[in-house]
């Protein structure tokens, strides 16, 4: 088995989708989850801190020299599809685009996916984040994860022994050190029922900023009101620092409007999460996450 790329000083401002921050001390691009698994045992992953990165459309990468290596899942885009028993069951590597799968899904009659219409990212930051729309995610989809930690241990998690929760990692403060394999049971369904259901998923995200520079949502929903309706309340909507605004279409959104930096971004987002902990006393949590100091 060849060995994992590596490339050291390497930018990270073009694999992120806010197009910001700077460089880290070494970037790994495995191929596979057994080279990943193999890159993990071979110790560099152990040593000083060392972040994951998936299709980078949910981070905040600091601005300068960011201390420390970055895994990328891009090139992890196994797909295994078999069926069994009147479903499909599914082997994904973490690399895989979700925007693949939502096609795939229709192509071959695969319902469950649905909600993924409008979600960018790949498929092991979306189960690492428990991304979802309209109160539905990958969890009921969900047999095995495979997850590998930072000396290489390979571990198989059984759907009964993760937590899932809104927008978090089913093993919490406890994660792993990346994802690396997804091992799905799927329903099949009729292609009129599939393209049904998409087009309501997207319905939900009418009036997001399309074509943006953006990360997506910056905050949770907290239990109280959507985070994009607390911040619009607040006259979020416009303001900005640098090159980083809030979008005016989604107050939940920042966009970056040309050559903003990370701290102008993080600045403009902590602008808008005191208004709302001023104005209504709930303290908004990120969706992001954040790579570097902030």
């Amino acid at each position: 088995m060849a060995a994992c790329e590596v490339f050291k000083n390497f930018s990270l401002r073009e694999l992120n989708t806010w197009g910001s921050g700077g460089r880290c001390l070494w970037l790994a691009s495995p191929r596979s989850a057994d080279e990943a698994a193999a890159f993990a045992r071979s110790g560099a992953a152990s040593e000083g801190v060392v972040y994951v990165l998936g299709g980078g459309s949910n981070v905040l990468v600091q601005d300068g020299l960011l201390e420390a290596g970055v895994v990328s899942c891009s090139r992890m885009t196994g797909i295994k599809l078999t069926e069994a028993r009147g479903f499909a069951e599914a082997e994904i590597e973490a690399g895989f685009p979700v925007k693949k799968l939502l096609a795939l899904a229709v192509e071959k009659n695969l319902g469950g996916f649905e909600f993924l219409a409008g979600i960018p990212g790949t498929v092991g930051g979306a189960l690492c984040g428990n991304a979802g729309a309209g109160g539905v995610s990958f969890a009921p989809l969900v047999e095995r994860i495979e997850t590998v930690s930072n000396r290489g241990e390979v571990r198989l998690w059984e759907t009964g022994e993760l937590s899932w929760s809104y927008r978090a990692s089913p093993w919490g403060s406890e994660a792993p050190f990346m994802i690396t394999r997804a091992f799905l049971r799927i329903p099949f369904s009729s292609k009129d029922n599939i393209i049904n259901n998409i087009r309501h998923y997207s319905s939900l995200k009418k009036g997001q900023p399309i074509g943006a520079k953006t990360a997506g949502c910056v905050f949770k929903n907290p239990p109280q009101a959507p985070a994009g309706l607390l911040l619009d309340k607040c006259g979020c909507k416009g303001l900005s620092v640098g090159d980083a605004a809030v979008s005016q279409h989604h107050a939940n959104f920042i966009e970056n409007r040309g050559g903003a930096s990370s701290s102008e971004i993080f600045s403009l987002a902590e602008m808008c999460r005191a208004r709302v902990m001023d104005e209504f006393g709930i303290k908004l949590e990120y969706e992001i996450k954040f790579f570097g100091a902030f």
